[in-house]
């Protein structure tokens, strides 16, 4: 993926290609909406298999990044894995007071967490395993694929991947 006009030069600047989407290591973190606001749209490259069919490697997206809050459920996102500054793409399977099916038994989750799957659960690495994400996470959502030229148009808010709720 690409910020602004640099690319990047390897999968080592976004700390590799499992995470989902490329980025650039300038691209920095933002702290609110207002910040996230003066930088602008961010230009994504899809680099994985996780969101199939979906969204597919090689797919071009712009994501929004104005966002305050976790976007509506079945919206695909650019957020932060927890525990790293890998960035990664879902859908946003469930929101704040949704109740989540885990081995466990049911989780409610908190008015600052969703949960996010992967609409390919086969390959996906989310929520099903490192939990709620937070919002302070979250980067921006994914809403217009501008590449390929033969998949160019808005990202389908339908799900593939149900949370047992």
């Amino acid at each position: 993926m690409t910020v602004g006009p640099q690319e990047a030069s390897d999968a080592s600047d976004a700390g590799g290609w499992s995470s989902g989407v490329f980025v650039s290591a300038d691209a920095g973190r933002s702290k609110g909406w207002r910040e996230r606001a003066g930088r602008g749209i961010w230009r994504v490259a899809v680099a994985e298999e996780s969101m199939a069919p979906t969204l597919l490697a090689g797919d071009w997206l712009l994501v929004d990044q104005t966002t305050g809050a976790w976007p509506r459920r079945e919206s695909v996102v650019v957020f932060r894995e927890p525990g790293s500054d890998i960035l990664a793409i879902k859908r946003v399977a469930a929101r704040r007071g949704d109740r989540v099916r885990i081995s466990a038994g049911i989780l409610r989750l908190g008015p600052d967490e969703a949960w996010l799957l992967g609409d390919n659960g086969a390959l996906s690495f989310d929520s099903r395993r490192y939990g709620p994400v937070p919002l302070e996470a979250l980067v921006g959502r994914a809403w217009f694929r501008y590449g390929p030229l033969n998949r160019i148009g808005l990202i389908s808010r339908r799900r593939a991947v149900k949370p047992d709720r």
